[in-house]
């Protein structure tokens, strides 16, 4: 097998907004520099390429962690790709030449495909070294097959043959990399952008589908989680925290990061306000750092409260700039990372308990379930009953149409039940 010749170029967002500009930043990472002053001897612009491509992250890094991640991902990998596989500077590439890319990345090597998502680096001696398990790209295993695994004492690892990215990952990558000539072609570095005229011809991007079913929680599995935290939580006042967030993401529609302690953004209490009409919200930081305020029912109240009641017990200083969810140990609000892991424990106790009542079709289902799934089920049982407008302001869609497609029409389960019984 052919061995992967490549090194990562560009830390994670919490590093890379720390790092200088310019060929200094690689001073700590001594791989990268000695990867790409190799290439240089060959290709003098691959260090235009790269001091571009810092500038491009850089200017995206501003926005959000999410972007940055994104974004850096795909630049990335055109980056190596050009370089170690075309052997040529990203700004000499043709169009043929770009659709080899894309042909590429839909179906990477073996070599370019590790067993699961690594950091990039690794700290040794006061360096960053490149971690040798870190791949442009990573196979995944199901939950439900990873848990068995870990049951029965075994390490099972994902097949990285034939690994393929999916048309919603090739449509992100066609959408970064886009928007990476663009920025390119303005800074005078690049004669153009060839990406939209490859992109209408692309293969890999297939509009519509037969099936579109959103991830959610069937409403016995969502019963499980809601009253297995709820037992957990009058047992072991540790785990008021936990019921407050399961109770918070879903019927609030929020994304996890909606939640989380952010550079830019620390959910607090006061974020909680009332109107002059009575009327209880919640206001978030969203998609595009986008300010929104989402309107809070009143049977979210007694979640609310005791939540509150428990952090006041726990600390006598508690007061409205307290941070909205916080760790049980340390200081300050939780990362993402933080709160899927409660949300995730969740599941797994529901998970147990339906298995035990003989729920275990609903039990298996709930182990692929991710936290995102709250948001989409909060969203689906309430678009019967309310309008369409308020469910997308509330979920944070710039348009109706976003919160049709995706909750109205991709419901197929629904659409099917009310399908069986018509008459001819």
């Amino acid at each position: 097998m052919s061995k992967f010749k490549a090194t990562p170029l560009f830390d994670a967002h919490k590093r890379y907004t720390r790092l200088p500009m310019g060929m200094a930043m690689l001073n700590e990472y001594p791989d990268s520099k000695l990867f790409i002053e190799a290439l240089v001897k060959d290709n003098p612009d691959v260090s235009k390429d790269f001091l571009h491509s810092q500038a491009f992250l850089k200017s995206y890094s501003r926005k959000s962690e999410a972007t940055y991640r994104s974004y850096r991902n795909e630049v990335e990998r055109l980056l190596l790709w050009s370089w170690t596989v075309a052997y040529k500077s990203i700004i000499q590439l043709k169009r043929p030449e770009l659709e080899a890319f894309f042909d590429f990345i839909h179906s990477p090597p073996t070599e370019w495909v590790g067993e699961s998502v690594q950091d990039r680096f690794k700290p040794i001696g006061g360096e960053w070294l490149q971690n040798e398990f870190w791949r442009p790209f990573a196979a995944k295993i199901s939950k439900e097959d990873r848990k068995k695994a870990t049951a029965g004492g075994l390490d099972v690892k994902p097949d990285t043959k034939g690994h393929t990215l999916s048309g919603e990952a090739i449509k992100i990558c066609f959408s970064a990399i886009s928007c990476f000539y663009d920025y390119l072609a303005d800074e005078g570095y690049a004669f153009g952008n060839p990406i939209p005229a490859i992109r209408k011809q692309s293969p890999y991007l297939i509009k519509g589908a037969t099936q579109k079913n959103i991830k959610r929680l069937s409403n016995l599995q969502w019963d499980y989680v809601l009253s297995c935290a709820e037992a957990k939580a009058n047992a072991d006042t540790n785990y008021e925290r936990m019921l407050f967030v399961v109770a918070l993401i879903k019927t609030l529609y929020l994304r996890v990061s909606e939640l989380s302690d952010r550079s830019n953004w620390q959910p607090i209490w006061q974020h909680f306000w009332q109107d002059s009409d009575g009327n209880h919200w919640l206001k978030v930081l969203g998609k595009g750092n986008k300010i929104r305020d989402i309107s809070v029912p009143s049977a979210l109240f007694p979640y609310i409260k005791r939540y509150q009641a428990f952090r006041t017990e726990q600390n006598s200083n508690f007061n409205s700039n307290a941070p909205l969810v916080i760790k049980n140990r340390g200081t300050g609000g939780m990362s993402s990372r933080q709160l899927r892991r409660i949300v995730q424990e969740a599941f797994d106790m529901a998970y147990e308990k339906m298995l035990s009542e003989g729920f275990s079709d609903e039990a298996k289902a709930l182990r692929e379930a991710t936290t995102h799934w709250l948001r989409h089920t909060g969203a689906s049982q309430d678009i019967a009953t309310r309008p369409l407008k308020h469910m997308a302001d509330d979920l944070g869609h710039a348009s109706m149409g976003t919160t049709d497609q995706v909750y109205i029409q991709s419901d197929m389960k629904e659409r099917a039940k009310t399908g069986k019984d018509r008459d001819v």
